[in-house]
């Protein structure tokens, strides 16, 4: 008998589109051509992705993390420091956000000496009284004081660190009371701090 090759690929077609149901599922039907019309979901546009963005958020880690791990520019690290906020239980005030931290170097805090750290980290209230004296309420960036010789900066702790600068020195630095200002503007999750050279300690009331 003779067969219509038209009408037997037809049935062809038409089996294989029925198999291609039963096994696959509706999205197996655009291999066939079949109209997305029939529910299926529509096959991409030029121009339109089916990839999610990638999330633009940028996770720097905490003060702790940054001072425990971190090393600025190949020289400044602050390990002592982080003990000193561990000890001094100003972990959570941190953990707030939105703080400006004075960052004492390991360096700054040799410059004490053993006993002179010693006698810091044996005193509760000095401890507690020295890191918040080191930390700003708000997010206070560089160009907000460092040009403003005699400005005076709120801390935790309720003194205020006084800047000092000389425009007439040639590259001059600013000073928080006797601490050279290394570094600004160093991001965190937290907040942000800058890199001091010096151990401030409150002026006793």
């Amino acid at each position: 008998r003779h067969v219509d090759p038209g009408f037997s690929s037809q049935k062809m077609f038409a089996k294989a589109f029925v198999f291609a149901s039963a096994l696959v599922g509706a999205e197996a039907f655009a291999a066939f051509g079949a109209s997305p019309a029939l529910g299926l979901r529509k096959a991409p546009t030029a121009g339109m992705s089916t990839r999610t963005a990638p999330s633009q958020t940028v996770v720097m880690g905490t003060f702790m993390e940054e001072f425990k791990f971190r090393k600025v520019a190949n020289r400044f690290t602050f390990k002592t420091f982080a003990d000193c906020i561990a000890a001094a239980g100003m972990e959570g005030e941190l953990a707030k956000g939105g703080t400006t931290v004075f960052a004492p170097t390991d360096a700054a805090f040799e410059e004490l000496g053993a006993e002179g750290l010693a006698e810091i980290m044996g005193n509760k209230d000095m401890l507690v009284g020295m890191v918040k004296y080191h930390m700003l309420e708000g997010v206070q960036d560089g160009p907000s004081f460092r040009l403003q010789n005699g400005k005076k900066l709120m801390t935790l702790q309720g003194s205020e660190l006084t800047v000092e600068y000389d425009e007439n020195q040639n590259k001059a630095a600013a000073f928080v009371d006797q601490a050279k200002v290394e570094t600004y503007d160093l991001p965190t999750d937290e907040g942000i701090f800058h890199i001091i050279d010096w151990v401030n300690m409150p002026i006793k009331k």
